[in-house]
């Protein structure tokens, strides 16, 4: 189980299934994006993880959960191509996918961010359960 790995997993089950914006890791620089597609983007990130009371048989098993987040940027909120539309999108393709090397992926919370000059922003938390043995 690789953070990296993961998160292009992620990418491309996305990519798979939302072809008509541009889906990528989020950027080293947030402050420097800028929104280039007609439509908007999806980012892609790891925010983080829990790691669960160790087991010690021959290997240390710990229970891990990674959660990843996503950033929707979208011009639009109610229409076809809008946010709302995205957002269920977003749910249904991830909903249940399963990373290499991990469970069935599941989301935990979606948030608002922002709006400004009719350009969306909500924030979605996905959970990544998976085992780490040493």
């Amino acid at each position: 189980m690789s953070i990296n790995t993961i998160e292009k997993d992620i990418i491309s089950k996305l990519q798979a299934s939302i072809t008509d914006l541009k889906i990528e890791g989020f950027p080293d620089k947030p402050e420097d994006y800028k929104l280039l597609h007609p439509k908007g983007a999806i980012l892609v990130h790891f925010q983080g993880g829990s790691y669960g009371v160790p087991e010690e048989n021959v290997l240390l098993q710990q229970t891990v959960s990674l959660d990843f987040g996503l950033t929707l940027l979208i011009k639009g909120l109610r229409d076809k191509n809008g946010a709302y539309s995205y957002i269920d999108n977003i749910i249904s393709a991830l909903t249940g996918f399963t990373p290499t090397g991990c469970n069935k992926m599941y989301l935990t919370k979606v948030d608002f961010l922002a709006e400004e000059n009719g350009l969306w922003q909500y924030a979605f938390s996905f959970t990544v359960p998976t085992e780490n043995y040493s």
